[in-house]
């Protein structure tokens, strides 16, 4: 693990692996352990990990760099590279030795014909969207990583994109608008903004909302920009601030499970589930 030598600090061009691997607890360790307890705080802090990903966050991550790249200057054409025919084995396999040597040398995300118009048709819907092209104009910096302290609690952060004046957040999405609120709840959305505004404000700036940009993985492919609400975002905050204080008992005492984790225990039932059922007598 890298140590910080000084907090705050704002690092840029730390590579992902070296943000993961540095010294501070970030949005998703605690969203998760406030989700799943002592017993998962034990697994994670023992450098396990909880969730590998699934084909939807590889999407996610794939086009999150796309646009990583071309806020940065590069060109989508440059960022997303097809593997051509001629290297692919029977039926398009990639096992040939012509085309790993081809993969070693790309600097871009290898996907198929179908991905790379999937992704050509998402970044037009960014474009499209004028809330996200403003904000994409707007921006100065990408992937920074930013080390600070809460109450001595040490923390770190990587928004997607930085302004002047607020940072934003790109999110792909396979919801429809109306049921997005889901994923905001079930990814811990809202925590997000409320940490990633406090160590915006820890390097010195105002305090903002931050806006999410959410892109479309399936047709049509549109691009929305929202804010979360602000009741939302300050009940977050409030939920990472006791999660934050139930890490550090944890780490300080060595007790990470509950009393009676290694005892025989009631299963505990939702209240609805208690009614009773419903026999049918045929």
């Amino acid at each position: 693990m890298s140590t910080i030598k000084e907090w705050p600090t704002r690092v840029v061009g730390m590579t992902n692996l070296a943000y993961r691997m540095a010294e501070g607890d970030s949005r998703s360790y605690l969203h998760t352990v406030g989700k799943h307890g002592g017993e998962v705080q034990l697994w994670l802090d023992h450098g396990n990990v909880y969730f590998g990903g699934n084909s939807a966050t590889a999407k996610g991550s794939d086009f999150d760099a796309i646009v990583t790249g071309v806020l940065g200057g590069k060109k989508f054409a440059d960022m997303v590279v097809v593997p051509p025919e001629d290297v692919l084995g029977i039926n398009g396999s990639k096992s040939t030795k012509a085309y790993k040597e081809w993969a070693t040398r790309q600097t871009g995300i290898i996907c198929t014909v179908d991905q790379r118009w999937a992704y050509d048709k998402m970044m037009a819907g960014m474009e499209g969207n004028d809330a996200s092209f403003r904000l994409k104009t707007k921006t100065t910096s990408t992937q920074v990583s930013v080390f600070f302290e809460i109450d001595g609690h040490k923390l770190k952060t990587r928004p997607d994109a930085c302004c002047d004046d607020l940072w934003w957040d790109l999110k792909t999405t396979g919801q429809p608008w109306d049921k997005l609120f889901r994923s905001a709840i079930d990814y811990g959305y809202a925590e997000q903004e409320w940490l990633y505004v406090q160590s915006a404000m820890a390097l010195g700036m105002d305090h903002f909302r931050m806006p999410f940009v959410f892109v479309q993985t399936m047709a049509p492919y549109r691009t929305r920009v929202m804010y979360l609400p602000t009741e939302m975002v300050e009940n977050a905050g409030q939920r990472l601030l006791n999660v934050m204080e139930e890490v550090r008992l944890r780490r300080s005492t060595g007790m990470y499970l509950p009393a009676d984790a290694n005892d025989i225990t009631e299963m505990s039932i939702p209240a609805w589930a208690l009614k009773g059922e419903e026999y049918v007598t045929l």
